[in-house]
Parts: C-alpha cells; sequence; structure tokens
C-alpha cells in the first residue's frame, strides 16, 4: 500500500470513554495525573468538543491494567459524578506506519477503505503525520491486517 511500510498488532487492548465532561474542569488532568500514579500507560487518546461545550474524550490502554483503571475510576467519580463513562474490552489496535504518510495524500483513506472491505468495524482511529491507529473488535483483528499486507 502506497505511503505504508509496516503493519503491527496489538492484542488485548480496552477503549475508556467519558462523556459530558465540562470543556473547563480540571477533569482530564485529573484523570492524567492519577492515571500515571497507579503506572498504566494510555494509548490512543481522543478528545471531541461538543457545539455545547461538553467533550468526550477516550483512550486505550492493555487489558492488564483494567483493576488499576477501575480504581482510579472510582477515586475520580467522587470528584466528578457528573460524569458518565464505560470500559469496554474486547479489542485490538492495528497500526499502519510509514515515513512516506506525511507526503502521500489518501493514504487514510485506503487504510480506512482495506479495513472496511475486510468486513471489520472500527471503534476508533487516531493518526499521526507518520501512523493511522485503528481500534478493532479482536475478532476482526485478523483479516484486517490481511487486508492491509495483501
Amino acid at each position: 500500500m502506497i505511503g505504508v511500510t509496516s503493519i503491527a498488532a496489538v492484542e488485548d487492548q480496552m477503549v475508556v470513554t467519558f462523556r459530558n465532561i465540562d470543556g473547563q474542569s480540571q477533569f482530564l488532568e485529573e484523570v492524567f495525573l492519577e492515571i500515571a500514579k497507579v503506572d498504566v500507560n494510555l494509548d490512543m487518546i481522543s478528545l471531541t468538543t461538543s457545539e455545547d461545550a461538553t467533550c468526550s474524550f477516550s483512550f486505550t490502554t492493555s487489558n492488564r491494567y483494567y483493576v488499576k483503571v477501575v480504581e482510579v475510576l472510582g477515586t475520580i467519580r467522587r470528584d466528578f459524578p457528573e460524569i458518565k463513562f464505560s470500559i469496554s474490552d474486547g479489542y485490538a489496535k492495528l497500526v499502519a506506519e510509514g515515513e512516506e504518510m506525511q507526503f502521500c495524500p489518501g493514504v487514510a483513506a485506503a487504510v480506512i477503505a482495506a479495513v472496511k472491505q475486510s468486513g471489520a468495524s472500527i471503534a476508533m482511529i487516531t493518526t499521526s503525520e507518520t501512523d493511522i491507529s485503528l481500534l478493532l473488535p479482536a475478532g476482526n483483528l485478523s483479516a484486517a491486517k490481511a487486508a492491509l499486507e495483501g
């Protein structure tokens, strides 16, 4: 695939999503600080602000951190009871990388089209200039990876 030089897969992922965050609150700072205190490494991080100035915020991490994440969320919930959150496991991350991506328009379109044609559903996308990370249901990983490699 043009612009893609390597494809990697990471299994046993979970996603944590928060909704109804006041954009002016200290919530995000609190989450990052508390998660760091218990040595949990976050991966895909996404924040979206809606028209009413509330935010939705998601991150992925390894399933091995499940207990630590739940404990942190319990602590944070006491300070921010209005914020709704969910934790879902059963995901895998598929990463397409390549230094040329930053100079090749359409790489994301090609990656997403190939993954969708494999029958996989995409739960989350994050990117940088040189990589595209896709969070997929774990059962879709093999077919999606084969589609990108094919």
